[in-house]
């Protein structure tokens, strides 16, 4: 009798009784998309060859850091490509990072075989399965017609990637004829509301009534005050990833 009843008790154990002993417990949520933004592309380098000069810049505006590893660039080529040799495992809340196709400074991933059209193209930004954001330029109106030497940023984080209004010729001096901001955001500070970039943003003097956030890390290569200058408090904070 002991014997057979150990042996109904050993039959109803299942292994999926193992595995979810409480009975109607929900299975675990997927983990929530993250929000990256492209906020800057220059596919036109002037002074150093594609390879060394073309970047796509990456912001996290959520408040989870992203694992580089689970990024992967829609190529104009077609090509689904990924970073390979990051200088650090993490994109932390805030932070950008500079996907370029040779990498090793700081603040930048190594993304093999990334080449961007100077005329034209479109990028598609992944985290895992999930396309997070698009980016598209063009030589024809709406766009900005990029010129050599100088990349395209965002205008706004929460604008359409897609749309030529989305973007704006930068105007930062680089290498004293580029203009490029590579590793620096700038945006208005109720653009970032509700994101990692919150809080991050300074009262504005008098003869610029509009506040700005303007987030800098690491790797950050946009030009720095003139010697003597003091900068303001946004421009002091720098973000290292990892």
């Amino acid at each position: 009798m002991l014997r057979d009843l150990m042996l109904t008790i050993v039959l109803c154990l299942t292994p999926a009784a193992w595995a979810n002993p409480v009975a109607g417990e929900p299975p675990p949520l997927p983990p929530a998309v993250p929000r990256l933004v492209i906020s800057e592309i220059q596919s036109n380098p002037l002074l150093h060859d594609d390879r060394a000069g073309e970047f796509v810049e990456v912001v996290n505006l959520a408040r989870e850091p992203v694992r580089l590893a689970d990024l992967a660039l829609l190529l104009p080529s077609g090509v689904r490509a990924v970073p390979v040799r990051p200088s650090a495992p993490l994109l932390h809340a805030g932070e950008v990072v500079l996907l370029t196709p040779l990498g090793g400074q700081a603040g930048e991933a190594a993304v093999k075989g990334m080449r961007l059209p100077n005329d034209a193209g479109r990028l598609e930004l992944f985290w895992r399965q999930s396309r997070v954001d698009v980016a598209q330029w063009h030589k024809k109106p709406p766009w900005p017609k990029p010129l050599p030497g100088q990349s395209l940023e965002r205008v706004r984080p929460t604008q359409d990637g897609e749309s030529g209004r989305a973007w704006r010729r930068a105007q930062s001096v680089l290498h004293g004829v580029e203009r490029a901001s590579p590793g620096r955001v700038d945006w208005l500070c109720p653009d970032v509301q509700g994101t990692a970039l919150e809080g991050r943003c300074v009262t504005p003097h008098k003869a610029k009534p509009q506040q700005r956030c303007r987030v800098s890390q690491g790797g950050d290569r946009s030009p720095r005050p003139a010697p003597g200058t003091r900068p303001i408090l946004s421009e002091e904070l720098a973000f290292l990833i990892g």
